[in-house]
Formats: structure tokens, sequence, C-alpha cells
């Protein structure tokens, strides 16, 4: 079995649509059986010293936890991973996704389509030729034909799906996640689990003990 991580998860610290307390983020995490998670604020990446010090309140050493953001272009959500903090304070809003995309790419991180068939909130058909390097296929804001829609886009662009909550209620943490099959300890090890493709959305994690839904 591998890592379950939930890699797309607002707070209320940062992202004011976000409804959960940073401070019972992971103890629900745990709770819910992942092994890790990745706080993505809207246009805005924590800082290690803030994920050091969450981290330290959780009492729970073992538990990974890591930062990107999503960045809203003029068409289109992306999901950031490998920038550093500095970095992602350069990301303004607005850009067009190819260009977001060409930008993370040139600074070395990596980049997923979020929620590409939301009503509203989607992408247009420039999806089936942009480098980005997976699409999001399931999480609690798509809706039941919205992520048939997003799995039969990311087969038409040959695009690796992932899982991920996209939660902004404590509740929604950890239904939807992704299982990685190489070991994941820092937010390199994402990075290149990402870039080789060692990994597959699960849709509940299935663990012993889970409470996915309290």
């Amino acid at each position: 079995m591998g890592l379950y991580i939930d890699i797309h998860v607002h707070t209320r610290r940062h992202s004011q649509c976000s409804h959960i307390d940073p401070e019972r983020l992971i103890r629900q995490a745990v709770r819910a059986g992942l092994d890790g998670l990745v706080i993505t604020e809207h246009q805005y990446q924590w800082s290690t010293d803030e994920l050091a010090a969450l981290a330290a309140k959780s009492h729970d050493p073992h538990f990974l936890l890591l930062a990107g953001f999503e960045y809203s272009t003029i068409q289109g959500d992306l999901l950031v991973y490998g920038l550093t903090t500095m970095q992602a304070a350069q990301f303004q809003s607005g850009m067009q996704p190819e260009d977001a995309v060409a930008r993370v790419h040139r600074l070395g991180g990596v980049c997923v389509a979020a929620h590409p068939t939301r009503a509203g909130m989607g992408f247009d058909e420039r999806i089936l030729s942009m480098p980005v390097d997976a699409i999001e296929v399931q999480s609690v804001n798509l809706k039941e034909h919205e992520q048939r829609l997003a799995s039969q886009l990311a087969q038409n662009a040959t695009l690796r799906p992932i899982a991920a909550s996209d939660a902004h209620q404590l509740v929604d943490v950890g239904r939807y996640a992704t299982e990685f099959d190489t070991p994941i300890q820092s937010m390199t090890d994402l990075h290149d689990a990402l870039l080789r493709g060692t990994f597959h959305p699960a849709r509940a994690v299935r663990k012993p003990g889970a409470v996915l839904y309290p």
C-alpha cells in the first residue's frame, strides 16, 4: 500500500473562502487515514516557518505537511508545487494559462490543472495541448458528471489524473486523495513523483480506523 496524500486543501488563514481552522487540520487528516497533505491556498504559499509551527502543534512528527499554492489564470486554475515562497509571491493573478505553466516550469516547479471541468471555473480547449504535469479529475467540488468529463479529458490530453479533496470544510479533508507509490518525505519527493507519474487517484483512504466522514 502506498502513501495517501491530499494535495489540494485550503485553510481560513490565507484563503477567505475556506472555513478550515489550520490547527484542526492535521488531526482531521490523520483521522481520515491520510499520510500527508499539501496546503494550497489561493495565491499564497505557506512559508517553511509557518508549516513547522503548525506541524509542531499537531504532536504527530510522522505526518507529512507541505505547501504549494493555487494560482488563478485568466482561464482556469493551476495547483503549483516545488517553488520557493518568494517565487510563489511573484505570481500575480490573471496570466494566460499557457504562460503561467511555462513560468512554473522555468522556475523548476510542476503544475496540475485544478477542477478543469468545473462549471464556470474550467479551462478552454487549450488544456488539450497545455503541458501541465497532471490533471485533477476528482474532488468535492467536481460533480459526478464533471468528474467523468475530467477523466475523459485526461485521456484525450494524455495527462496523468490525480484526486484531491479541494477541501474548504474540515469534514471534506481526505474525501479524495492521491496514492503515491514511492516514498514522499519532502516537496522534492512530491515534485519528482508528479513528474514520474508514480501515483494514481484514490477515491477514499482505505486504511483500518480511517474516519472519512466525522
